[in-house]
């Protein structure tokens, strides 16, 4: 069976013994309000419907992200050679200079998560490149974890095969990875620190992790980069010397605060600690980029294939310059067919979708954000599923648009984070519920 098949075997399963659902929904429920997968503090808004990936799937997958890293890693060659290239990216001095410094390993962005809208067997397009602070993995393995095994899979002959990926030991592995490139195979870390801004970050998934590093053996803590001090050759938190750092803290939140977080800063650019999230990432992180790949005069280090990759694959994006009168009179004009993008926030702040507004209220919009690092996007159509909802003891099947984050780990895939909505933005600002991903194999029984 293929993935759509598999869809529609559960749906049809489901509507056979729905009361036997809505318990096992119950169940589920309970176990996550209990769990560390939360977001504010509040419990991650979930379906209980599984997401089917086969081996075909996954192939392809893979092949689509081959060619994209081969670009990525391409454009940061480019930038770090290049100074013309490097000034078409909206990068302040201070940024600049840390993407420039070596973080004493290869990989310039060893974690990433790509979200797609994936249609399956209708293609891809990438929504964005999370390389920077990225989040989910917690959710995605409570979630799983919970599902897993229970009535979701009855429907599936006895021969098939039900996995899943493992998002953060596998992180974790790599982590440790990297710190042996940096410091030497025999050596370890010995005390790691996981870095965010105090009230920035997913407090509950950084607890997870550092419950796993320290199964591992390995002395870990938490902090805010502002509580990190140098002298030159050792970076410290309190009495204790910091040898590794997940860094979670974005780039645009470091350099918002930039001499408040100096010494750790310093500490980075002298090659004194391992950093897990080098500042290289950002090239791939802004996006900028998108746009940037999509200017002919910027790309001529790209084969003719390559620039036919970012034309299929990319959302048509131009940055939104000041006094660029045609992109403004062209956004006015196609409102539906447009939304607006800032250069480097998260979990969809600052995006305005022109379907979203009324002619005036999205002209002021066009005004408000010109000039002030932002893209102007072509809106994708979002891929859409009935997916199974549950409310209020009642259970249907409902259209949801879905959007894809796909965990890279060392440009592998290591893991799923699959989120729905029914507004024009999936995001937590709005509407969005978390699913669970499952490889399915050998189900043609």
């Amino acid at each position: 069976m293929d993935a759509e098949e598999l869809f529609s075997k559960f749906r049809e399963d489901v509507e056979s013994r729905p009361e036997e659902f809505i318990e096992e929904y119950k169940r589920v429920e309970e176990e996550i309000e209990n769990s560390s997968a939360r977001y504010m503090g509040d419990p991650i808004n979930f379906l209980f419907q599984p997401v089917f990936f086969t081996k075909d799937d996954l192939a392809w997958l893979e092949s689509v992200l081959s060619q994209l890293t081969d670009i990525l890693f391409k454009t940061v060659e480019e930038y770090k050679r290049n100074e013309s290239f490097r000034r078409v990216f909206p990068f302040s001095k201070k940024t600049e200079e840390l993407v420039l410094a070596d973080p004493g390993y290869e990989n310039p962005f060893p974690m990433a998560r790509f979200d797609v809208f994936y249609d399956y067997d209708e293609g891809l397009k990438f929504c964005e490149f999370n390389t920077d602070g990225s989040a989910g993995m917690n959710e995605a393995r409570v979630l799983q974890n919970a599902v897993y095994g229970s009535k979701a899979f009855d429907f599936l002959p006895d021969e098939c095969e039900v996995n899943y990926y493992s998002p953060m030991e596998n992180w974790i592995d790599n982590i440790i990875g990297i710190y042996h490139e940096f410091a030497g195979q025999n050596r370890d870390p010995e005390t790691l620190a996981i870095v965010d801004f105090k009230g920035e970050g997913i407090n509950s998934e950084f607890e997870e992790y550092e419950k796993r590093f320290e199964k591992r053996g390995y002395n870990t803590v938490i902090k805010d980069p502002r509580e990190l001090s140098y002298d030159g050759h050792n970076l410290t938190a309190g009495s204790e010397k910091i040898d590794l750092i997940y860094r979670r803290a974005t780039t645009h939140k470091i350099i918002e605060r930039y001499q408040e977080a100096e010494p750790f800063l310093n500490a980075y650019k002298d090659g004194n600690v391992c950093v897990v999230g080098g500042f290289s990432s950002q090239i791939v992180h802004n996006k900028s980029l998108f746009a940037i790949l999509q200017e002919p005069k910027y790309t001529d280090f790209l084969t003719a294939e390559e620039q036919e990759f970012v034309k299929n694959h990319f959302p048509l994006s131009r940055i939104f310059h000041e006094g660029d009168r045609s992109l403004r009179e062209k956004l006015i004009e196609d409102k539906e067919g447009f939304l607006l993008k800032p250069f480097d926030k998260f979990a969809a702040h600052g995006v305005y979708v022109g379907d979203d507004f009324d002619r005036d209220e999205w002209e002021e919009k066009v005004d408000e954000v010109q000039g002030n690092n932002y893209i102007a996007q072509e809106y994708c159509d979002v891929p859409k599923k009935e997916f199974l909802y549950v409310d209020d003891g009642e259970l249907s099947f409902e259209q949801f648009g879905y959007l894809i984050g796909l965990f890279m780990y060392s440009q592998e895939i290591n893991g799923l984070y699959t989120r729905v909505g029914r507004e024009n933005v999936i995001a937590s600002l709005v509407e969005c519920f978390t699913l669970p991903n499952f490889l399915v194999e050998n189900c043609d029984g």
